[in-house]
């Protein structure tokens, strides 16, 4: 889970981030990231990936990635979940979120 001061939890800073950051894609998620002092994160997951359970188990899954991985980047992130990810395996997803990780931060 990530620590309140380590998300991004208003709809406008999320679009801000969406709409100004580099984005990446991977078969299975969409990274946006905006250079910042800290390290911040949202995580989007659309009816598309699935019911509430399946969304959930995605959603959690995604924050945990993150929380093992913000502390060494100052980045505003906001990931969004494609509908693959639904059947995604733990590996396979901590691969292409950490790939996209990685590819917004070389380009910042």
């Amino acid at each position: 889970m990530l620590p309140r001061d380590q998300r991004i939890v208003t709809p406008r800073e999320i679009r801000h981030v969406i709409r100004r950051g580099k984005k990446t894609v991977t078969p299975l998620v969409i990274c946006y990231s905006l250079s910042a002092d800290s390290s911040r994160a949202a995580v989007l997951v659309g009816k598309d990936v699935g019911n509430a359970p399946t969304r959930n188990r995605v959603r959690r899954r995604i924050r945990h990635i993150l929380a093992a991985e913000l502390p060494n980047r100052a980045l505003d992130v906001v990931v969004r979940a494609l509908s693959p990810s639904a059947s995604a395996s733990w590996p396979d997803l901590r691969e292409a979120t950490i790939a996209s990780l990685g590819r917004v931060s070389e380009r910042s």
